[in-house]
């Protein structure tokens, strides 16, 4: 995703070709309860921002290289967090992606980073913290979870976070090029195009959880759906649980999916085949059947290229900011091309409403949320930015 905005092919999707007509969610163009960005800091090309569990007082700011900034009661410390930078590759739509922590944090110092290495694969690493400097991680303390192989420059996914569930989620694009050319997104037996549920072991590797959709059934028992892009954001609704994934389009329409908790703090079933490529938003993109067991769970929104000058959509989260008044329960979103920034609802059994706010974020690369449900701005030209109420 990120070098490849100071080319003409822009990160995320393929190139451009001619888009396709369909149907469209079109947002209207109106403007919510007013917002402002209050900044944060400048970076160098930040990726993610996150915060500690219960931790009020520091931000953790990821930068494209291989670096971890602490931003501490509204200070940025000189001194990294964690640099890995010997480790990562930015090539393409690589480098260090994204940041979480585990939920026992405050007494494992476990957290966990999402990148490409060296070699353009995607790994997710262990690290703890320091015991005598919460500001210091300790690179000595490197456990690998995960590495996926993946050979091309685009689709390295980019999003780990930990659900409500406990469980580390990833989200892994399709294995890059145009169209899906290796047809993994429907390939149960390879995890790219994937949304991953797994369980961290303190030493290194993972366990599955036995109630992931395809354990005992055909299909690798990481996966918990599929059928994905490039699911480079997603992220879970803090009060309620439901997980939404911005799938990034190739050069058609960009798309939001939405699985919906039932409540009392479970997960949304899983199993679920998002379509890729034989749909590409709501529009048909490849002939011939979906395959798998999966049922097919169509996006709630989507942004035709024809209509509005996107080509990456960035995914946000469910607004619980209780300083945010009646944007309490909006999705916030946005895409890399269009510098507005979107508020979008969801009610069960209708179409999705957006609207346009008056924000305006240049080469958006991520949202991000703190301990508090605050919600946050990156942009890789430099800039986090919190959401706050206007004045």
């Amino acid at each position: 995703m990120l070098a490849a905005l100071i080319v003409v092919c822009l990160p995320l999707p393929a190139c451009a070709s001619q888009p396709r007509t369909g149907e469209s969610s079109k947002p209207a163009v109106t403007a919510p309860p007013s917002l402002r960005l209050k900044l944060v800091g400048k970076f160098a090309a930040p990726t993610y921002v996150t915060a500690a569990p219960a931790d009020t007082s520091r931000l953790f700011v990821t930068e494209r290289d291989g670096t971890v900034r602490v931003v501490r009661r509204g200070r940025i410390l000189p001194r990294p967090f964690l640099d890995i930078r010997s480790r990562v590759s930015t090539e393409g739509e690589g480098g260090l992606l994204s940041l979480a922590f585990a939920p026992d944090y405050r007494r494992s110092r476990r957290f966990f980073v999402y990148y490409t290495d060296k070699r353009g694969y995607i790994v997710i690493d262990q690290f703890l913290t320091s015991s005598q400097d919460p500001d210091r991680a300790l690179p000595s303390t490197r456990r690998n979870v995960i590495t996926q192989v993946h050979n091309r420059p685009n689709h390295k996914g980019g999003q780990i976070v930990f659900g409500p569930d406990g469980l580390l989620w990833a989200g892994f694009g399709d294995g890059g090029g145009a169209g899906d050319p290796d047809d993994n997104a429907q390939n149960l037996s390879v995890l790219l195009g994937k949304l991953l549920r797994i369980r961290p072991r303190p030493n290194g590797g993972y366990e599955v959880p036995r109630d992931n959709p395809f354990v005992g059934r055909a299909g690798r028992d990481e996966i918990y759906a599929y059928g994905l892009r490039n699911p480079y954001r997603f992220s879970f609704d803090r009060l309620r649980g439901h997980l939404l994934i911005a799938d990034v389009g190739q050069d058609a329409a960009e798309e939001i999916d939405l699985l919906r908790s039932p409540g009392g703090g479970r997960v949304a079933p899983g199993g679920v085949n998002f379509g890729w490529p034989i749909f590409e938003g709501l529009l048909r993109y490849r002939e011939g059947p979906l395959r798998g067991p999966g049922r097919y769970v169509r996006p709630v929104l989507q942004e035709l290229h024809q209509k509005l000058p996107v080509c990456s959509i960035i995914g946000g989260y469910v607004l619980r900011d209780p300083e945010l008044g009646r944007l309490r329960g909006k999705y916030v979103y946005g895409d890399l091309c269009d510098p507005r920034i979107r508020i979008a609802s969801f009610p069960r059994g209708r179409s999705a409403s957006v609207r346009f706010t008056r924000l305006r974020v240049p080469s958006l690369v991520s949202f991000g949320e703190d301990s508090r449900g605050r919600v946050y701005a990156v942009s890789l030209e430099g800039g986090v930015w919190r959401l706050a109420p206007g004045r």
